[in-house]
C-alpha cells in the first residue's frame, strides 16, 4: 500500500496564521474569511502546502449543542467558547421530548453560522452551511451533562427517545443545508461521535448503531472518526453500521495493528497538535514512518497552536518521502 498524505487546518491554525483572536475570528464573517485566506497564502509561502486550505463556514464545536439551547460561555480570553455544562438542558432523559428543531437561521451559535453562510455565497464563494456531524452520543452528553450515561441503564426507552430526537435534529439540519444548494438531502458520508466508545460494546451495539444506521442510510461510502473506541466497538463499526473507511486520529483504545487487521487499508492515521508540538523533528520523522509502513490509507498532520515551525517542516518532509501515494 503507497499511503497518501494529507494536512488538516482549522480554526487553531487559521488565528495563528492570520494573527487574530478567536474571538475576532468567529466574531466577524468578514474576519473569518480574510483570516482563512491569509492563512491559506501564509501556509503557501512558507511550507508550500496552500492547497489544503479552502475557505469555509466556521463555528466553534459547541454550536449545535447551542442550537438545542444550551448555554454558551465566550471567555475574554484568546480561547473557542464552550458550553455552560452548570446548565444542562436536561437532566433526565424522560425528559426527551424537550429536545427541539429550532430556526437555523436564528437560534444559538447557529445564527453566527447563517450570518457567515451569507457572507461567504454573497461574494461568490460555494460553501456548505454544515454544522452537523452524526455526533450523535457526544451531543447527547453535553446537553445532559453526561446525565445519559446513567439513563443507557436507568432508562433505555428514554434515552434511546433522546438518541432518536438528536437524530432528527442532525438529519433536519442536513436537509436544511441541501436545500440551500437546491438539492435534496442524503444519508451521512461522515460521522464523528467520540463519546460513543465510553459504552460498553454491548451498550455500543443497542443504543450507537441504530442512531448512524439511520443517519448513513442509503450512503455507500461510510466514514467514521471516534477517539475512545477499542477493537470490538470497531468490529461492530464496521460489520453493522457498514463502515467503509475509518479515522483514526487520537485513538489510545485502538493500536495501529487492530486497525489494520480490522479495516484493512480503509484507515487514516494522524500525527496529532500534541505530537506536532512536543515531539522533536528526529521523533516526528520516525513516527511518519511508522504510518506509512502500518497498512493505512492515508497519513494525516494536523498542526495546533505553537507548532514549532521545525516541526512542521519535518513533518512535510517525511509525508512528502514516506508516502509515495502523493498529496490527498
Amino acid at each position: 500500500m503507497d499511503p497518501k498524505w494529507h494536512i488538516a487546518f482549522c480554526n487553531v491554525t487559521y488565528t495563528e496564521y492570520a494573527g487574530v483572536t478567536y474571538k475576532d475570528y468567529y466574531g466577524s464573517p468578514a474576519v473569518m474569511l480574510e483570516s482563512q485566506l491569509k492563512a491559506k497564502e501564509f501556509a503557501e509561502r512558507r511550507f508550500g502546502v496552500g492547497r489544503f486550505m479552502h475557505p469555509g463556514v466556521d463555528a466553534p464545536s459547541c454550536a449545535l449543542a447551542s442550537f438545542l439551547g444550551m448555554p454558551v460561555i465566550v471567555p475574554e480570553a484568546d480561547e473557542i467558547a464552550y458550553l455552560d455544562s452548570t446548565r444542562p438542558l436536561l437532566t433526565d432523559v424522560a425528559d426527551a421530548d424537550r429536545v427541539r428543531f429550532g430556526d437555523p437561521k436564528t437560534d444559538g451559535l447557529m445564527a453566527q453560522r447563517w450570518e457567515t453562510y451569507q457572507y461567504y455565497t454573497a461574494r461568490g464563494y460555494k460553501v456548505g452551511f454544515g454544522g452537523y456531524g452524526g455526533g450523535t452520543v457526544t451531543l447527547a452528553c453535553e446537553i445532559t451533562d453526561n446525565n445519559v450515561l446513567a439513563g443507557f441503564v436507568e432508562n433505555p426507552d428514554g434515552a434511546k427517545r433522546l438518541l432518536d430526537n438528536l437524530v432528527r435534529v442532525e438529519q433536519e439540519l442536513a436537509a436544511f443545508d441541501a436545500s440551500l444548494r437546491g438539492q435534496t438531502a442524503s444519508g451521512f458520508g461522515y460521522t464523528g461521535d467520540d463519546f460513543s466508545g465510553l459504552l460498553s460494546p454491548e451498550m455500543y451495539r443497542e443504543f450507537a448503531v441504530p442512531c448512524y444506521l439511520k443517519l448513513h442510510a442509503g450512503q455507500k461510502s461510510r466514514f467514521m472518526h471516534s477517539e475512545l473506541l477499542r477493537a470490538e466497538h470497531l468490529r461492530i463499526a464496521r460489520d453493522e453500521v457498514g463502515i467503509t473507511m475509518f479515522h483514526g486520529a487520537g485513538c489510545k483504545n485502538l493500536t495501529l495493528k487492530e486497525m489494520c487487521d480490522i479495516m484493512g487499508e480503509r484507515f487514516w492515521t494522524q500525527l496529532t497538535p500534541q505530537e506536532m508540538l512536543e515531539m522533536s523533528p528526529a521523533q516526528i520523522d520516525e513516527r511518519i514512518c511508522e504510518f506509512a509502513q502500518c497498512g493505512c490509507a492515508y497519513v494525516q498532520l494536523y498542526p495546533g497552536r505553537n507548532t514549532p515551525e521545525r516541526n512542521m517542516v519535518a513533518a512535510i518532509a517525511a509525508a512528502q518521502r514516506e508516502c509515495r501515494g502523493g498529496p490527498a
